[in-house]
């Protein structure tokens, strides 16, 4: 297990990993407050990646990669509308 230093790639990575086998793969938080240090984890059994940090500023981007992770694993379909009725021409 090799820790990614990008964020940016750690990010693509990672949801592109849960793209490709989203029943297989799971999603780790850790948080130590004893060191302030924050551990991602993203793994399939196969591939498994991970970044860590110590930095308060990347918990704003953490933040809005939890809520990208968890609303594609949230298992819902997006909703589809239903066709237009077909309209009858009048004579």
């Amino acid at each position: 297990m090799v820790y990614i230093k990008s964020w940016t790639e750690y990010q693509a990575e990672a949801e592109k990993l849960y793209e490709q086998q989203p029943e297989r793969t799971r999603y780790c938080v850790k948080y130590r407050a004893a060191d302030g240090s924050l551990v991602l984890k993203v793994t399939d059994d196969n591939l498994c990646l991970k970044y860590k940090t110590q930095s308060s500023i990347m918990l704003n981007r953490f933040e809005a990669f939890n809520l990208s992770m968890m609303s594609k694993m949230q298992n819902r379909r997006p909703v589809v509308s239903p066709p237009p009725a077909p309209q009858t021409a009048s004579k």
